[in-house]
């Protein structure tokens, strides 16, 4: 390697150069570029409050998993507060703020009437902040079909054993027995089902724990249905509903904004009583519902209020 014979002075007017540069790539580059917009965010939204360590603990729903994921490094870098996220279905959600395990729970469902009794007993008023939207879609394996329309009164007589095999559904489907594939009590998302479609009784041959299974389970079972989340279709059939007027619907996101698709649900995040303004609860709730926010809610594969 060659070295450089330099002269003294011009050597030190070097090293004074370099570290000038580096001077104002920390003081003046790095905060206009990087500091002051994150200012700018975090005051935009009335949640600036300087450094900050807390660490907020998010559990419940897996359905509304996905938005936490996505939200939750977009939040520590508005704020500086970090958030741990975990799954378990909208029964631990509502529990862990009853029990005063965690101050917000991700729920996909309303409290049940007994959830509401432990919270009076406690002393915790559940309050549910709407985040995003989401419909439950029928998902199906029936090889060689190329769509599939639907009636809700069809996918109760499936999911209360009326209908056994396809071609009882619709005529021109094979003679096949339905494989009949549900979700474990716990889930937020099959209490929705349920009431959305009005069932009452479910006689299922297989129950699964979240939606990933579902779908996993539905693409490798020939003649089978299921149902999940909105997020969780891309790679697999969906059924077109009929609303009340007998018109069918897709799951799209137009159809479950506008409310077309006769199958949408808000998802949630439960807190104790409406969050004090100012408080990291706070924080997070007006951030996920902030422009950044909801922009995450789409890129987690949900449906944005507006």
């Amino acid at each position: 390697m060659m070295a450089l014979n330099l002269p003294r002075k011009k050597t030190l007017l070097i090293i004074m150069l370099i570290l000038a540069m580096a001077a104002i790539s920390m003081f003046i580059i790095y905060p206009i570029i990087f500091i002051k917009p994150q200012a700018d965010l975090q005051q935009s939204l009335g949640i600036y409050t300087g450094q900050a360590s807390d660490t907020l603990n998010i559990a419940g729903s897996t359905t509304v998993l996905p938005i936490t994921l996505a939200e939750a490094p977009l939040f520590h870098a508005a704020t500086g507060i970090n958030v741990q996220v975990s799954a378990g279905g909208s029964g631990l959600g509502y529990s862990n703020v009853i029990d005063r395990i965690s101050p917000i729970g991700a729920v996909s469902r309303p409290p049940k009437s007994s959830e509401l009794i432990r919270a009076s007993a406690n002393g915790v008023t559940l309050h549910l902040n709407a985040v995003a939207l989401d419909a439950i879609c029928i998902i199906w394996n029936i090889p060689g079909q190329v769509n599939l329309k639907l009636t809700k009164e069809q996918v109760v007589n499936i999911y209360s054993g009326v209908y056994t095999r396809w071609n009882q559904v619709n005529s021109g489907l094979p003679a096949e027995t339905i494989w009949v594939i549900g979700r474990e009590p716990n889930s937020g998302t099959r209490e929705s089902f349920e009431k959305l479609f009005g069932i009452s009784v479910t006689k299922v041959n297989q129950e699964v724990t979240n939606n990933q299974d579902m779908v996993f389970s539905v693409l490798g079972t020939p003649y089978s249905i299921g149902y999940c989340s909105f997020a969780y279709t891309q790679y697999v059939n969906t059924a077109e509903i009929a609303g009340s007027d007998g018109t069918f619907f897709a799951p799209t996101r137009e159809n479950i904004r506008n409310g077309n698709y006769p199958a949408t649900r808000p998802l949630y995040y439960v807190t104790n009583g409406v969050p004090t303004p100012g408080s990291t609860v706070d924080m997070y709730i007006k951030f996920v519902l902030s422009p950044i926010g909801q922009r995450a809610v789409e890129a987690a594969g949900y449906v944005a209020f507006a």
